[in-house]
């Protein structure tokens, strides 16, 4: 192997062409001396220097954003459903197809936008389950190599164009369905809805107090228009309470089962009176509603918005009169049943009688 030098000592240049390997290792002895080392252009003929030039990298495979897509649509919204992101390593062009078992419903389009070909209908699903769940497979190739992605499309129901079944529950006309409302806007509560000073609350913390043949007087505030003390049992659990800051006003049908069962697509001015009345009807006070109850704050708050396929109260002996107050209110205000929720009420029918609950009367 031939190489050359070039020596620098003291400032001054010396130059070699073929300078030899002792040579230069002695050179590298004195002091001050620095040494610049070339390797010959043969080197370059033997493979080894001379070339800057980096291997070429092998082509790669395509590569999606996520190792799995679950998709949702709602039927009745059209067909697209969502895009699929991917991209290529080498920027080479890429083709998308669709696999797997329910592919023949979509197609996809080379930017990654997957549609359904026909509009889903949630009452008529096309996939192979027929249980509106759509399992497929989407390919990306750069013509050499491809990967695929599983995907999977739910689809889900337009409760707006479901018929709606009129039944019977405990004597009282029904109705059997569920409806699209809009996002969940709770309505102001606790007005005076017979302007005496005294809310709708206390009209119903009066109308429901038990003095026990006087041992528990009612006790107002000096106003008159707030309740303080007295006696109060929450039917849920079969528990008294005293204070009136510790008794909460339960709405048998909570606000928000009202609202997806209907009450959500009323006017604002009709959801407020049956928050504070318990009735759509103009007129009515609130004690004399059977959806509000006098009840503690750990019952209350443990029953929240289900309905009675949710919960029921611990206290067995309470719970036809809960079903009946339920079904009654929605009777009463044309609020819709679930079909469980219809179907638990009428398999405990039977159990309850056909009694029918008792007329509240007003505040004195």
């Amino acid at each position: 192997m031939s190489s050359f030098a070039v020596i620098v000592r003291s400032g001054k240049e010396h130059k070699t062409g073929h300078m030899p390997i002792t040579l230069f290792q002695r050179e590298l002895k004195h002091a001050r001396t620095v040494i610049v080392m070339a390797m010959a252009s043969s080197l370059a003929a033997c493979g080894g220097g001379g070339s800057t030039a980096t291997p070429e990298m092998g082509n790669r495979a395509p590569v999606f954003d996520q190792a799995s897509y679950e998709l949702t649509i709602q039927e009745n919204t059209g067909s697209l459903v969502s895009g699929i992101s991917f991209s290529d390593p080498d920027a080479d062009s890429v083709t998308l197809s669709i696999g797997g078992t329910d592919s023949q419903a979509f197609s996809v389009t080379a930017i990654g936008s997957l549609a359904f070909i026909a509009p889903p209908d949630f009452e008529a699903p096309a996939d192979s389950d027929e249980n509106n769940q759509y399992d497929i497979s989407v390919v990306a190739s750069d013509g050499e190599l491809s990967t695929s992605v599983p995907v999977t499309i739910t689809v889900t129901n337009d409760p707006s164009d479901d018929e709606v079944i009129r039944s019977t529950l405990f004597g009282l006309s029904v109705e059997v369905g569920e409806i699209s409302t809009p996002d969940y806007d709770r309505p102001s509560t606790w007005d005076d809805e017979d302007g005496d000073c005294i809310s709708d609350r206390h009209e119903v913390l009066i109308a429901q107090h038990l003095e026990g043949d006087g041992a528990y007087p009612l006790v107002m505030s000096s106003s008159g228009c707030f309740v303080e003390t007295g006696r109060w049992l929450d039917p849920y659990d079969d528990i008294y309470y005293y204070s009136a800051s510790n008794v909460q006003i339960d709405h048998v049908v909570a606000l928000y089962e009202s609202w997806v069962s209907g009450l959500g697509n009323l006017s604002s001015s009709l959801q407020r009176r049956f928050a504070n009345t318990g009735s759509l009807a103009e007129g009515v006070l609130p004690e004399t509603s059977h959806n509000f109850l006098a009840v503690g704050a750990s019952s209350n708050g443990e029953k929240g918005s289900s309905d009675p396929t949710e919960w029921m109260p611990r206290n067995e002996a309470y719970h036809c009169t809960y079903l009946k107050k339920w079904v009654l209110i929605k009777s009463q205000n044309e609020l819709l049943f679930d079909q469980a929720e219809f179907d638990f009420i009428k398999t405990h029918e039977s159990d309850c009688g056909d009694e029918p609950l008792p007329e509240l009367p007003e505040n004195p």
